[in-house]
């Protein structure tokens, strides 16, 4: 039971450490990017480093912040793991998946599909208007980020952290407390606001983690941004459990990443967006109705998970069976 104790000791000095670590490392962050772009050694490089200039020159403060922390956590969870004295994948209740590949197209043609249909639908109804000038050509450099943003993210809650929390709680206490970690972590984003280098100093992480804890202050917010989440992590978490593996959530997330922000890219908000609070928000991810759609495909991947497996398991009977 000490251990226990110790175990949960280690997760919340963990999770502190982050938020105050990132803090700390943001105003260093944003001044390196902000002297880089100033020495203008970037712009001239081989691609891609113009376009690290520029996304370094355009970025706000708040996205170093969001970058610093999460540094910090990928960094830690390394000697988080090693403190919990796990041995490997098995550890973490990891199995290997026969069903890799499939898992993961099936599961961004599910996410990325539902939710593109979701926002074409928003047009229709005039919820959002395209883009005067479509950018049809961001699309591999999205391909990339939503591949990077789905194996990352899943490595770290669905990977780590609830590997972590199963081991010390039930199935669905541990994925009930990661989806909420997970969602509060993404609800939790610092406003975009301008701040020059001089106005960014060390405590500027600090009142910027301040300021993001006041969006719980205001329910509809918290039902039309959190809840969708929420529920969007404990349908990882359940997709991660039934298949005992990481591919399918990657390729949920993955799809989800991509359509979201091709869908951003491409489209404004309607002059009669507003009057639909909050069943419809300002993107795809705010909103009753954002919150339905992710349901039906979490359910739909569950239709997903008993189909695929049942040839697996047919054969694996067949060539259990004792032949004549």
């Amino acid at each position: 039971m000490k251990f226990l104790e110790s175990e949960w000791r280690k997760i919340v000095l963990y999770l502190a450490l982050t938020l105050v670590l990132g803090a700390l490392l943001a105003p260093w962050l944003f001044h390196f990017g902000r002297g880089l772009v100033h020495q203008g050694t970037l712009s001239d490089g081989p691609p891609p480093l113009p376009y690290l200039h520029g996304a370094l020159e355009r970025s706000p403060f708040s996205r170093y912040f969001n970058r610093a922390v999460m540094i910090v956590a990928f960094l830690g969870m390394i000697p988080l793991i090693r403190s919990l004295r796990f041995r490997g994948w098995e550890d973490l209740q990891i199995r290997k998946n026969p069903c890799a590949i499939m898992d993961v197209f099936a599961g961004s043609l599910l996410a990325g599909g539902f939710l593109l249909f979701m926002g074409i639908s928003f047009l229709y109804l005039g919820f959002f208007i395209p883009e005067a000038e479509a950018e049809g050509d961001i699309i591999p450099k999205l391909l990339g980020t939503a591949i990077a943003v789905g194996i990352l993210e899943e490595l770290f809650f669905r990977g780590g952290m609830l590997g972590v929390c199963l081991r010390k709680m039930s199935i669905m206490a541990a994925v009930l407390l990661t989806s909420a970690v997970y969602a509060i972590v993404h609800f939790l984003k610092p406003p975009r606001l301008k701040l020059s280098e001089d106005e960014v100093v060390w405590s500027t992480g600090f009142e910027m983690l301040g300021r993001v804890f006041e969006k719980f202050s205001d329910w509809q917010t918290v039902t039309a941004e959190f809840l969708p989440l929420l529920v969007l992590g404990i349908v990882l978490a359940m997709a991660r459990l039934r298949t005992k593996s990481l591919w399918l959530p990657i390729g949920l997330h993955a799809g989800w990443v991509f359509s979201y922000q091709l869908y951003n890219k491409n489209t404004d908000d309607g002059p009669t967006l507003a009057q639909w609070a909050p069943w419809v928000g300002d993107d795809l991810k705010v909103g009753v109705i954002p919150l339905v759609v992710i349901i039906i495909t979490g359910a739909l991947a569950s239709l997903w998970i008993d189909l695929s497996r049942k040839p697996i398991a047919k054969l694996v009977q067949d060539q259990s069976e004792p032949k004549a």
